[in-house]
Parts: C-alpha cells; sequence; structure tokens
C-alpha cells in the first residue's frame, strides 16, 4: 500500500515538550480544526497519527448527457460508493432509454430510483434538468463491521429461504425472493464500500483485502439471484441449495471467529457444491460460487494471518 511520506522538523514549545505540525493535506481531508482530540499510537520507531472523522469531500458534479439509464445508476452508485457527500447531477433530455426493461424512462424518476438503494442519502433539490442529492446521516466508523456481518446474514437467510420455498413449491415466496434479496445485498456492499473510500477502518493496511471480500460477496449474492430465478422455471433440489447454505453459514462462522482449523471443512464443502450433479445454468452459478469461495480463502487468512492463526 503507497503511503504519502512528509517530513516535519521538530520545534520545542517548553522545556520538555516537543511538536511537530500536521500535514494540510490530511487536516483538509479529515476536517481537522484546533481543539479536536486525535489518537497517537506508538509502533517501534513509528507514531501514527489519526481521527475518528472521515474523509470530507468537495461537491462531486456528473454531467448525465448521453448515458442511458442503466449508466446514469452506475455513475450514481460509483459516485457514492467512492465517498462523495455532495452529487450534483446534471442532463438535457428528460428522457432516456433502459436497455434492460426495454422502454424510455423519465431522468428523474431513474435518479430517484437510483437514491432508495443508498444509505443515508436523500434527493435534496430537484429542478427542471439538474438534481442535487446530499448525505443526510454521517457514516459512523463503527458501522463497517456491523454491515458487514449483515451482508453474510442476508446471504445465509437468502440460501435458508430459497431451499424451504424450492421444497415446498412455493414460487410466491422465490419471487419475492429474487425482488428483494439481491438489492439488499447491493445496498450493502455499496455501503462498506463507501465506508472503505471515506477512511472509515482503522486498519487501513487491510483496505484492499476487505474490498476483495465485499466485491465477491456481491457476487454470490448475483449468483444466489440467478439461481433463484432458475428455480422459478426449471427445477432445483432443496438439498442443493441447502448445500449452499452450508458453505455459506461455514464462511460466515469463519469471518465471525476465525479458525485455521475449520478452513479444511470449509474447503471440502466448497468442492462439495463445486461438484455437485446438476446441468445447464444450474451447474454453472453452483460452480461460480464455489470459485467465489476459493477466491475469499487467501483474503481471509490475510485478515488474520498476523494474530498468530
Amino acid at each position: 500500500m503507497l503511503l504519502d511520506v512528509v517530513k516535519r522538523k521538530v520545534a520545542q514549545i517548553g522545556p520538555s515538550t516537543l511538536m511537530i505540525s500536521l500535514p494540510s493535506k490530511w487536516v483538509k481531508e479529515f476536517g481537522v480544526k484546533k481543539g479536536d482530540e486525535v489518537e497517537v499510537s506508538i509502533n517501534g520507531r513509528n507514531l501514527v497519527v489519526g481521527t475518528s472523522k472521515l474523509k470530507k469531500n468537495e461537491p462531486l458534479r456528473i454531467n448525465l448527457e448521453g448515458l442511458n439509464a442503466n449508466l446514469i445508476r452506475y455513475f450514481i452508485y460509483s459516485a457514492y460508493r467512492i465517498g462523495a457527500d455532495d452529487i450534483e447531477l446534471t442532463f438535457e433530455k428528460d428522457n432516456v432509454v433502459d436497455k434492460k426493461l426495454g422502454k424510455t424512462l423519465l431522468v428523474h424518476d431513474i435518479i430517484n430510483s437510483a437514491v432508495d438503494n443508498l444509505v443515508g442519502f436523500e434527493v435534496m433539490t430537484q429542478k427542471n434538468n439538474y438534481i442535487k442529492i446530499k448525505e443526510i446521516s454521517g457514516v459512523n466508523i463503527d458501522e463497517f463491521n456491523n454491515t458487514l456481518m449483515r451482508i453474510f446474514v442476508t446471504l445465509l437467510n437468502t440460501s435458508g429461504d430459497m431451499a424451504d420455498a424450492i421444497e415446498n413449491k412455493n414460487k410466491v415466496l422465490l419471487e419475492r425472493i429474487k425482488n428483494l434479496s439481491d438489492r439488499k445485498v447491493n445496498k450493502l456492499c455499496d455501503f462498506c464500500h463507501r465506508i472503505i473510500n471515506k477512511g472509515g477502518i482503522v486498519e487501513s493496511n487491510k483496505a484492499p483485502q476487505y474490498y476483495s471480500v465485499i466485491s465477491t460477496l456481491e457476487d454470490i449474492g448475483d449468483s444466489l439471484d440467478e439461481i433463484c430465478g432458475i428455480a422459478l422455471t426449471d427445477e432445483v433440489r432443496s438439498k442443493e441449495v441447502q448445500k449452499l447454505k452450508e458453505l455459506i453459514n461455514m464462511l460466515y462462522r469463519l469471518f465471525c471467529q476465525y479458525d485455521k482449523n475449520n478452513l479444511d471443512a470449509f474447503y471440502s464443502v466448497k468442492n462439495e457444491v463445486k461438484n455437485i450433479k446438476a446441468g445447464g445454468r444450474l451447474k454453472i452459478e453452483l460452480s461460480k460460487i464455489a470459485t467465489y469461495c476459493s477466491k475469499l480463502m487467501p483474503e481471509l487468512i490475510t485478515l488474520n494471518l498476523e494474530n498468530g492463526n
């Protein structure tokens, strides 16, 4: 991880008091002011100065001209993920094409619908060709772990509910799961990405691993959504989804209470999912989830390696 290194001269302001100034870039980014408390940690020959505040960002202005409905959503979600606090959107045409739905939609409706999926954001100003969206509730530095665990719980509940619905041939429940679950997972993942990009993880050296974990969990959510869609039209056995639930539960427990002695069992169940005898699209999605779990294993080990485990 690249670090900005700055040099400071030590000044003496009393008989036994030495002082250095804080880098102006860091002070501005995190809004540190006179009278604020900072945390100073001693790490061998290094001092680490930290603050409980998160990054402050300038308003982000995005011109949506020439973008279709899907790209407008991507731009809004991306701006949210990188930590923008105020997002100003401008456009010329009132209507754009939604290629996924195959119809024309109002830009205002697209933006408002996208904002509904952003935790802590609201539309503040709407004019003919201008919309401003803004963070209305700040990100708490302690929220990251809670939100990450909620992603695991949502995936676990989704797999369990799917297995029950398939067992009982309840297509109404399957339809409800498909409409809501993946949207919730994406919403929580976007929020976690936002916290990371606003400097919301104390162990910043682990940010790349956390970012990878969250993106992979989002991929698992997408595959569960696909399997739910497959179950609405094709034959899917409940025991296949139960095995997925077992795998996700083991993954969840490894993140909650890491124990390297449980990695081998997790690896075995992952291979069982990969080798489930299924055909067509179902086999593809099961293989994807097994691959995602393989990708998560080194990240999980890295996050816990320094603990001597």
